[in-house]
């Protein structure tokens, strides 16, 4: 996969950010992707799906659906179900900061194969999460895409993956962060609406 056409495409929306980040995970770190500014270029999102849907070809007939946890992952998933032909589905978390799925998507996932499509993974919680509410539907993730992998490879997850864009993008608990002890001010750009 092209790593410098990645790059060049978060480069170019200026979604690629220096400083002192709270991750949705809650862990802190210096380096933040910030996914809404590609979401805002719908012909860099359906470049990074067609991306996504080059690097699935080889498992294009092992899956029937595509799907993404709301919120960022939401235009990247439907970009790469549109690039491959296959239905769409989201997941979304509830009032109460728990992942489930659209009920008017029940019978699209209900045991279906699915490629799952998430955005940036620092820690894979939601992807976790969303692997379990699909199986809880007697569906079965036969892979995960990942526009940005942050842990540099090391990502552990209950199924396979790849990523179009791995870094070593390096994260603290709270309570080990440098930048915390330094003073520095930090900023919590975003929200999956996760409760942490």
């Amino acid at each position: 996969m092209d790593r410098d056409k990645v790059l060049s495409i978060l480069t170019e929306c200026d979604a690629l950010l220096e400083g002192h980040f709270r991750y949705t995970s809650g862990r802190h770190g210096k380096l933040y992707f910030e996914k809404i500014k590609v979401a805002c270029r719908p012909d860099l999102v359906m470049e990074l799906g067609r991306m996504t849907a080059a690097q699935m070809e080889d498992i294009a007939d092992g899956f029937d659906v595509v799907c993404a946890p709301a919120f960022g992952a939401i235009v990247f998933g439907f970009a790469t179900a549109h690039a491959m032909g296959k239905p769409f589905a989201f997941l979304q978390r509830n009032a109460d900061g728990v992942m489930g799925i659209r009920s008017g998507f029940r019978s699209v996932v209900e045991n279906a194969k699915v490629l799952l499509v998430e955005d940036v993974v620092t820690t894979g919680g939601s992807v976790k999460e969303s692997i379990e509410v699909l199986n809880d539907l007697g569906a079965s993730v036969v892979m995960v895409g990942l526009l940005v992998d942050r842990t540099s490879g090391r990502l552990e997850l209950p199924v396979p993956y790849r990523a179009l864009l791995t870094v070593k993008a390096e994260s603290w608990n709270p309570d080990e962060c440098p930048m915390c002890k330094e003073g520095i001010d930090i900023v919590k750009p975003g929200s999956s609406g996760r409760k942490n």
